[in-house]
């Protein structure tokens, strides 16, 4: 049974009777004594059209640890975590709000969103942009003002606009949480080579073992690509990308020893694509000169200030090169990645990448664990605490 309060829904289930009365605890990250802080307030009123869930599971993603160790600048005291599932508690508004397929939502609901919401408007957004919005607004990402907006939270508020897509009964909170990151930034990688060039048959060098890497490997196994090299110097991960489709490994090997494998893997021709997920500058040097004549090389990972790069037009030129940039994604990179995700949670071993889950009040213990450890993902569950 459901009660409604004001133009608010929630469910009459010994939940406070108005939205307003919610109690939240948050972690909220000051950048500048790069610590956390617990703060317990009630949450404000939602304005029209935001919806309220409660954090079921946040994953921790490198940006997150980037973030958080100082390499990569945020807002003082915001709450960060954007890879999130929740449950539908309420919202605000004289109809009830639809997911990205325009089903209406239901309280209780498991879902999750995108990571970044775009005006619909702009000339980016008119642009197929979205993510690079003149108002763009991300989860996560964002200092507080009010509502929280982050996954280290009990709660999120999403604001009006967000794309909400319903999360398969059959994927748990641990695989599905990255999918708003990683998989669905894999899924838009895929997008732009496919723009240009065929994966299917073709041999893909994937730089990066890490959630996207991996996941990058599941993605171009199912579409089809002969040859999944996968590069990394940690043996132990590019030791697991081959349960993820990889066909081949270049383990710390030299970069003139590098070459010389994947010179011999094609013929002397050279990978017909290359996608970095790591963001070093030797990273990008090794998609530049491994890729043959009229490759395409992806740049994914470079999310953090590095050095540059000798990029030589006449080289650029000569081989014909595709060289793509890519930050974030689209809405249906995520409806994409979901429906990877459900197609293929089984067949691929996604359930084994969350190395450990912690509480909320433990998400310095859990950054501490990330970092040391270096597992894929760790994972928080904020309403555990509640």
């Amino acid at each position: 049974m459901s009660i409604s309060v004001g133009t608010s829904v929630i469910p009459n289930d010994g939940e406070p009777d108005s939205l307003s009365e919610i109690e939240n605890v948050a972690m909220e990250f000051d950048s500048t004594e790069r610590r956390f802080v617990s703060s317990r307030s009630k949450l404000d009123p939602l304005d029209e059209g935001q919806v309220l869930v409660r954090v079921l599971c946040c994953t921790l993603c490198g940006s997150d640890l980037h973030t958080v160790s100082g390499r990569r600048k945020g807002h003082d005291h915001g709450v960060l975590g954007h890879e999130i599932v929740g449950e539908v508690i309420g919202w605000c508004g004289e109809f009830t709000p639809s997911d990205y397929h325009g089903v209406p939502l239901q309280i209780g609901q498991r879902v999750t969103w995108a990571m970044s919401v775009g005006c619909e408007h702009c000339f980016y957004c008119s642009n197929d942009l979205n993510q690079k919005c003149d108002s763009l607004f991300k989860y996560g990402h964002e200092a507080s003002h009010g509502h929280p907006t982050g996954g280290l939270s009990e709660h999120c508020v999403l604001v009006a606009g967000t794309p909400i897509f319903p999360v398969p009964d059959e994927l748990t909170n641990e695989v599905v949480a990255p999918v708003n990151c990683a998989t669905a930034t894999v899924s838009a990688a895929l997008r732009l080579v496919n723009q240009t060039h065929r994966v299917k048959h073709a041999t893909v060098l994937v730089v990066g073992a890490g959630m996207l890497g991996l996941t990058a490997a599941a993605q171009l196994n199912e579409a089809g690509a002969a040859r999944i090299v996968v590069a990394d110097p940690n043996a132990g991960r590019a030791e697991l990308a081959q349960s993820f489709g990889a066909t081949d490994l270049i383990v710390g090997e030299t970069a003139d020893e590098r070459q010389s494998m994947l010179q011999e893997m094609t013929n002397g021709r050279g990978v017909d694509i290359a996608i970095d997920f790591a963001g070093m500058t030797t990273a990008v040097n090794a998609c530049l000169d491994s890729v043959r004549m009229g490759g395409c090389v992806v740049l994914v990972g470079s999310v953090f200030p590095s050095d540059p790069i000798a990029l030589y037009p006449e080289q650029a030129i000569r081989r014909m090169l595709t060289i793509r940039g890519l930050h974030n994604y689209l809405p249906r990179d995520l409806d994409d990645g979901l429906r990877f995700l459900e197609r293929n949670h089984q067949r691929f071993p996604f359930d084994t990448l969350v190395g450990k889950g912690f509480p909320l009040r433990e998400v310095e213990q859990a950054f501490e664990y990330a970092m040391e450890q270096r597992p894929v993902r760790v994972a928080v569950y904020p309403s555990s605490d509640a």
